[in-house]
């Protein structure tokens, strides 16, 4: 009969084979979740923009409307810093009578995305858009 360190011969290398395929899987793991968690962050900071441009395009529809007294009819594209853009389309509705008096109603609504050439644009891999509207009456 053999002793048993003879027998034993060999443990400690299947051991670390174990080990080292474990650490590698762990690690290859924790690569994915934490590039899913960059990207996720990402996208969420540009879809904050977006909706900031998109908030400034309805700001600039409601001056265009309570200010300037006018209502762009077809989309204007407003462009802002890091390719963030607006389109704005305004929205007139026949005037009604309240009390005498005529209030004319208007619907604003303003996409922000950051396409670099048209807002609302293709759906690709970091496209962010928001959508917002406004109802103004004068």
């Amino acid at each position: 009969m053999r002793p048993l360190a003879t027998r034993a011969r060999g443990f400690a290398l299947i051991l670390a084979l174990f080990l080292i395929v474990s650490l590698a899987a762990i690690g290859g793991y924790l690569l994915t979740v934490s590039n899913t968690q960059v990207e996720a962050g990402i996208m969420d900071e540009q879809g904050a923009h977006a909706y900031q441009a998109a908030r400034a395009g309805l700001e600039w529809g409601a001056y265009q409307v309570l200010r300037a007294s006018n209502c762009p009819p077809g989309p204007t594209t407003l462009s802002f810093g890091a390719g963030f853009r607006a389109s704005v389309t305004c929205t007139a509705f026949l005037p009604e009578t309240e009390g005498g008096v005529a209030i004319s109603t208007f619907r604003i609504t303003s996409t922000g995305c950051n396409d670099g050439t048209s807002c609302p644009g293709t759906a690709a891999p970091g496209y962010a858009e928001r959508q917002l509207q406004l109802t103004v009456a004068r």
